[in-house]
């Protein structure tokens, strides 16, 4: 009990973290939108779910936060995801597609091995207030971020220019879970 109010009181005055991952702060939050068979890319150890979900890293994660073990190793962004087209019923990426120059061909690939109707869960920071949560506590940047206006708006612009599908927005999360953008969209293929 008094540990759990130590880490609140932590979390309010923005000491460091006591969440293991990314993931763990916001799994409450999107493990409703990850039914069915799914992946986890870029996990770092640590996946959304321990039961029908793909775990999907390279062979050795450059972090490391959990205990699972890569199920299928991949250079995203570098090699095509290792299956067929429509696999997935959700692919779920947590602070990953920031590391990458070019996020709608990163994004492609994720939506390639999602099914038509799939759920698409994406988690990354919105960089600005990323910045400042690291200034305010010590914490380092890190250094694989690659766009300074990631953000929400980014991310959706970027969305919206893929012309082959549309989408019903499920969830939008904007920094409630410290500098957290939660995105969940159902993805149709045209």
């Amino acid at each position: 009990m008094i540990e759990k109010l130590i880490r609140k009181i932590k979390r309010k005055l923005g000491i460091v973290s006591s969440y293991k991952s990314e993931t763990s702060k916001v799994r409450q939050i999107v493990l409703a939108y990850c039914n069915g068979e799914g992946c986890d890319i870029g996990f770092g150890g640590d996946k959304i779910k321990k039961e029908n979900c793909i775990g999907i890293d390279l062979q050795i994660p450059y972090t490391k936060t959990g205990i699972d073990l890569v199920d299928v190793a991949c250079k995203i962004g570098e090699e095509p995801i290792p299956f067929a087209n429509d696999t997935f019923d959700y692919v779920y990426s947590s602070h990953l597609i920031e590391d990458f120059k070019d996020t709608k061909h990163v994004l492609l690939d994720f939506i390639r091995v999602l099914k038509n109707d799939g759920n698409l869960i994406l988690v990354f920071p919105d960089q600005q207030v990323y910045e400042k949560h690291c200034q305010k506590t010590g914490q380092p940047l890190n250094m694989y971020h690659i766009h300074k206006d990631m953000s929400m708006d980014y991310m959706l612009k970027v969305i919206n220019s893929i012309s082959d599908i549309k989408y019903e927005l499920l969830l939008q999360n904007n920094c409630i879970v410290d500098y957290n953008v939660i995105l969940v969209l159902k993805i149709k293929k045209l």
